[in-house]
């Protein structure tokens, strides 16, 4: 049996951005909206918070993603924020096994406190197996070329099963909270263990 979709949960207190334009706005003033009436001392921020909301769900959009969840949360006057998109990709060579994919992933060690860096590891998906990753310190270009954002960023593999060999499911953590990188990556990898294809 084919692949259709799959699953993945994000933790409660993130939001499950809706990334069509068409029903974008709309969507994203009714998540604000609910979680005002849960968290009311949010209701000064909600503009701030609507238009994390909107920046985010229009980059995952433009590059490709069929899920996004967003963490926005307020600490002091600052807005905190960490993504989780789900992007179906084409595997390099058409090989999409996860021992093909890995020699493509390369690493680039850490030079000091503030430098761009990436591990490549193996990380345990329930019900796939062993799968190649990435984390690291990376500029992520903003899709209108507008600027750049230094991230931390994860980035997980997931081969599709059976049928269509040739396809990825690239599972990307981000967060520009670079303080919060051990915090940070442990939350990525919990999420992209809840992954799981549906058929």
């Amino acid at each position: 049996m084919g692949v259709t979709g799959f699953t993945i949960t994000v933790p409660d207190s993130w939001f499950e951005v809706e990334l069509h334009p068409d029903a974008r706005n709309a969507a994203i003033g009714k998540l604000v909206e609910d979680r005002i009436r849960d968290v009311p001392q949010l209701y000064e921020h909600r503009a701030a918070l609507a238009k994390v909301l909107r920046e985010t769900s229009r980059r995952a959009y433009d590059s490709g993603a069929r899920f996004c969840g967003t963490l926005v949360t307020v600490v002091g006057d600052a807005i905190m924020s960490a993504t989780v998109t789900v992007t179906i990709v084409n595997a390099p060579d058409q090989q999409g096994a996860a021992d093909a994919i890995a020699p493509h992933l390369t690493a680039r060690p850490r030079r000091g406190a503030d430098s761009l860096w990436r591990e490549v590891e193996s990380a345990e998906l329930p019900g796939v197996g062993p799968v190649p990753r990435t984390r690291g310190v990376d500029d992520v270009t903003l899709p209108d070329g507008s600027g750049w954002i230094r991230s931390l960023i994860m980035q997980t593999f997931v081969p599709f099963p059976g049928t269509d060999p040739d396809r990825v499911a690239l599972i990307t953590g981000s967060s520009p909270v670079l303080a919060l990188e051990t915090e940070f990556f442990d939350v990525f990898d919990a999420v992209t263990g809840t992954f799981r294809f549906t058929s």
